[in-house]
């Protein structure tokens, strides 16, 4: 399960995610495009997740090349 704290306004979310016994820290911000003329890509927003530390950047790591 995931728990999004509360931004205060913040650009950056720091969130924890459990992985069974696994505990994976990571960051996320939001990208969106703001000066698009398509309605339909000016709501679109993008979340970006990356490692909080060495831990979580191994087991993405691992993860990705299978």
């Amino acid at each position: 399960m995931r728990h999004q704290p509360r931004t205060n306004g913040r650009a950056v979310l720091p969130t924890i995610y459990r992985l069974g016994e696994r505990r994976l820290a990571m960051f996320s911000t939001y990208a969106q495009f703001g000066a698009a003329e398509e309605v339909a890509l000016a709501d679109m927003k993008i979340e970006l997740m990356f490692p909080a530390d060495a831990e979580a950047a191994g087991f993405l790591t691992e993860l990705a090349s299978g």
